[in-house]
């Protein structure tokens, strides 16, 4: 496949699965999702990614450092930015995610440990998870994802503010993600120049950025019922 096409593909699969364009994201924009619904965010979230943030950030660390050692020292920030909140001078990630369940809805924390997501959710862990370990070079196509949900951070925080009274304090897990993933989505594109691009893996990492992408949208899909 020739980089044009390569790289139309990657924007194409970044074009379908925007989240901005989700109904739940619309519904809680616009200050229709129920109270219940609301809880869906920080559910299927938390098992798609907050919870295992920082290992899999540490883990895509040691993965990277065997392939390319100046890409690892990105994965360490990462993982820096993901435990610690070092780099938004902020917390770490999960933290984040219970000041918006704790602080935003009110809720025990308990419960959002003990949460069970969907399967759709679980599948996209474990997709992050495989890719991370088998096939390393492919950990841009995690960029894209983040890239996927950047406007979705703001239109959600727009809404839980607007609608539904919390404040800049509750939602600091959307406004720090909102700036961070601007960035990872970035850094995804480099990685794929520099890992995929001409490797004559092209077809194979877009079957795989797909899949991620895919689950992703369908985790969404899961917080419109609780």
């Amino acid at each position: 496949m020739n980089e044009a096409a390569f790289h139309a593909q990657i924007d194409r699969i970044v074009a379908e699965h925007r989240l901005n364009q989700h109904p739940y994201v619309k519904l809680v924009n616009q200050g229709r999702a129920s109270r219940e619904q609301l809880k869906g965010y920080p559910i299927q979230h938390y098992e798609m990614t907050v919870r295992d943030s920082a290992p899999l950030s540490a883990m895509a660390y040691l993965k990277m450092y065997d392939i390319d050692q100046k890409v690892a020292h990105g994965s360490a920030k990462g993982f820096a930015e993901e435990a610690l909140g070092l780099y938004s001078n902020s917390a770490g990630h999960t933290e984040l995610l219970f000041e918006l369940w704790e602080g935003g809805l009110g809720l025990p924390r308990e419960q959002l440990v003990n949460s069970i997501a969907s399967d759709d959710s679980r599948a996209f862990n474990g997709c992050l998870y495989r890719i991370i370990n088998l096939k390393p070079e492919f950990v841009g196509a995690i960029g894209l994802c983040e890239e996927i949900e950047v406007e979705a951070y703001k239109m959600l925080q727009e809404g839980l503010e607007r609608h539904y009274g919390l404040t800049p304090e509750h939602t600091r897990f959307l406004s720090v993600h909102y700036e961070a993933d601007k960035e990872h989505g970035e850094g995804g594109h480099r990685m794929i120049d520099r890992f995929v691009t001409g490797s004559g893996r092209e077809e194979e990492f877009l079957a795989e950025a797909r899949t991620l992408a895919r689950f992703f949208w369908k985790g969404f899909d899961s917080m419109m019922s609780v």
